[in-house]
């Protein structure tokens, strides 16, 4: 039976996680990211993790495709990484075909918020035309869905939303840029302001306490206006919002909802949009990636899945 391997790659930890071809999930995994790519060579070190996760879960898998998310601006062709701030050494590098050599296997990538994405669509019955998510977590990740498929523009670098440049911000952004909204409106920024203002709280239970702040109060209302002016662009019928942020105990999500529909233009997207909530886990990135291998393996010509076997250096 063939399986499907996503590896879900964040600036903390890297899942990976095997589904069959009855998307049956197994194999849970996390690992600090730096304990490979904090190595003289990152892409020998995701190589080797890759490997041994597989011999670990089993040696004979029969693995049809492999898929990487990366948080980061890839090309459109999705052959080539770009810009993955936190990993620079693998910046224009073909990481998937390099990996695919290595392993001996197919290997795909795409952005980590688009396997969210992927997997949120798959809870909701049919596929919308337009739809837009919005992950709220260290970062602003977004991903557009257009048309039937995902949207990655002209070379790659669509929705980045979180780069929005914010009057009066003077902020320098990781992206190297000054003023960019997600230094404002992201998880950095609320641990940030935890750690200056009130240091004794608990950060899962900082809307519990802190909701009512005025710092806080403007940290949603900045989110709903970011969101809102993609929505009045794009016009899609239906928005995920989700991400770590957004699942905080306590996080004012009524309050997100009422002032981002009070942002939109009438008629549309006011009468037409659909919000949802992403019921996001830590397994869901590497889940969706998987789905997304599925996808990727069923759109393709038939091949055999081969069974994985562990490369040993001479």
């Amino acid at each position: 039976m063939p399986h499907f391997l996503g590896v879900d790659v964040g600036g903390t930890n890297t899942r990976l996680m095997l589904m069959d071809s009855q998307q049956q999930f197994r194999g849970y995994q996390k690992t600090p990211t730096q304990s490979w790519a904090g190595q003289s060579s990152p892409l020998q070190g995701l190589e080797a993790l890759i490997a041994e996760f597989l011999h670990t879960q089993d040696p004979h898998c029969q693995v049809a495709q492999v898929m990487l998310g990366l948080p980061g601006v890839l090309s459109r062709d999705r052959n080539t990484v770009l810009s993955l701030p936190f990993i620079s050494a693998l910046d224009n590098q073909p990481v998937a075909a390099l990996l695919s050599e290595r392993l001996h296997l197919p290997v795909t990538m795409d952005k980590d918020v688009n396997h969210l994405m992927w997997w949120d669509l798959q809870q909701h019955g049919a596929l919308p035309d337009v739809a837009v998510g919005l992950y709220l977590g260290t970062g602003l990740g977004n991903s557009l869905w257009i048309n039937g498929d995902f949207y990655h523009g002209a070379h790659g670098g669509a929705g980045e939303l979180g780069h929005i440049p914010l009057p009066g911000n003077l902020l320098l952004c990781p992206c190297g840029k000054t003023g960019c909204v997600e230094t404002l409106t992201s998880g950095n920024w609320l641990t940030g302001w935890a750690r200056q203002h009130v240091p004794q709280t608990p950060f899962a239970e900082l809307f519990t306490w802190h909701a009512g702040h005025d710092d806080l109060i403007e940290f949603v209302a900045r989110l709903a206006r970011t969101v809102a002016s993609e929505m009045n662009i794009l016009d899609p019928e239906f928005l995920v919002l989700g991400g770590g942020v957004l699942a905080m105990a306590n996080f004012p999500l009524s309050q997100l909802e009422q002032q981002l529909r009070s942002h939109l233009r009438s008629p549309y997207p006011a009468n037409g949009l659909s919000i949802h909530f992403s019921a996001i886990t830590d397994e869901t990135g590497c889940r969706g990636a998987c789905l997304a291998a599925q996808r990727i393996f069923q759109s393709q010509p038939a091949v055999a899945a081969r069974p994985f076997s562990l490369r040993r250096e001479a």
